[in-house]
Parts: structure tokens; C-alpha cells; sequence
């Protein structure tokens, strides 16, 4: 979906990954937490 002001994508389209992460504890166990570090448009 194109926004007027740039946006690709609608805000709520992500969750909070600590939310998610602490839902689903019982299944995972993290090991890293990794960080993006760069983004590529195009």
C-alpha cells in the first residue's frame, strides 16, 4: 500500500518483539539479539 508521505507499509504492521519474544518463551530461547544495519530500497 503507497502512502502519500512515503510510507509503505501501515504502522500496526509490526509487532513489539520483546511482547512477542516474552509470549512465546515456552517454544524459544534466544540466543542474540540482532540489529539491522542498514536498509536497501529499491
Amino acid at each position: 500500500m503507497r502512502m502519500p508521505d512515503g510510507l509503505d507499509e501501515a504502522p500496526g504492521a509490526y509487532k513489539d518483539i520483546a511482547q512477542v519474544i516474552a509470549n512465546e518463551r515456552d517454544l524459544v530461547k534466544p540466543l542474540v539479539e540482532l540489529a539491522p544495519m542498514a536498509v536497501i530500497k529499491g
